[in-house]
């Protein structure tokens, strides 16, 4: 078969759009150009041309599964994030696009020269690893709960470079210290939302990377309370959040001695990550 064959072969059995998949045919091409190695500009430009039958056989496969629900990153095994491909697996989260808006914010801040930074929950390291890449003086700790997802963290700093040190915990407790800066994109979901989550992501990425609790903020104001030990005087947290918990956080915030020092918008306008600051005095 020549790639436009498969191709319209793909297509209809990604069956129609839905929620989690949008676009069949978009999706489509970029399985098989991931499955032929290539770029989606060269296949498009060679439509005419067969694939080898190794990339044939594993496009089939893929829209197979892909078709059964498996996320597409799954089946690929990697994600791309702030410019760098990720390799995820069903013990992590797959790396969303609100994530990188945290980096772009945490990479405007005004810190030493050389930062302490923590990322607690670091699930497939994609934080840790890219500011560890975006600031190669600092001095980045990543920490999780899950063994498996720190197996995924480690094999990624591998990949990139980087100079990560990985800890088990639950939350910053295995963590001493003063940091810079603390990031964190934490299981933010409420109970009461996770049946009606997408399927790929509901039966494919992990219950621990998503579960929030009742409101979503369980976990969330579980590490406020711990930010002052291991925040160091003027230091910032960058949170990743879900709708209307940036309230739910402002008593504990407050309590904790942190300010909050802006609320920034996703680009669905939704309030996405929660920048708080420790008091320098």
């Amino acid at each position: 078969m020549t790639i436009d064959e498969l191709l319209r072969w793909g297509v209809p059995r990604l069956g129609a759009p839905r929620e989690g998949l949008p676009d069949p045919a978009r999706e489509a091409r970029w399985l098989l150009a991931r499955a032929m190695g290539v770029g989606e500009a060269w296949l498009l430009g060679h439509r005419n041309e067969p694939p080898k039958a190794a990339a044939e056989a594993t496009f089939r496969a893929w829209v197979e599964r892909r078709r059964a629900g498996e996320p597409a990153h799954h089946l690929t095994g990697s994600c791309p994030f702030w410019g760098r491909d990720f390799l995820v697996s069903p013990a992590v989260l797959i790396p969303r696009p609100e994530t990188e808006l945290l980096v772009g914010i945490a990479l405007t801040l005004k810190l030493p020269p050389a930062p302490r930074v923590l990322d607690v929950g670091t699930g497939s390291g994609c934080l840790a690893v890219t500011m560890a890449a975006e600031r190669p003086q600092a001095y980045v700790v990543g920490v999780d709960l899950s063994l498996p997802a720190l197996a995924v963290a480690r094999a990624n700093i591998h990949r990139h470079g980087v100079e990560v040190h990985l800890l088990a915990g639950d939350l910053a407790e295995a963590v001493a210290g003063n940091f810079d800066l603390v990031v964190a994109n934490l299981p933010y979901v409420p109970e009461g939302e996770l049946p009606f989550l997408p399927r790929d992501v509901r039966d494919f990425e992990p219950h621990l990377a998503l579960a929030g609790g009742r409101d979503g903020a369980d976990l969330l104001r579980r590490l406020v309370a711990e930010l002052p030990r291991v925040l160091g005087r003027g230091g910032h947290a960058l949170l990743e959040i879900g709708t209307g918990q940036a309230e739910l956080l402002a008593h504990h915030c407050s309590g904790a001695g942190l300010e909050r020092a802006a609320l920034h918008p996703d680009a669905a306008g939704i309030p996405r990550v929660l920048h708080l600051r420790r008091s320098g005095r």
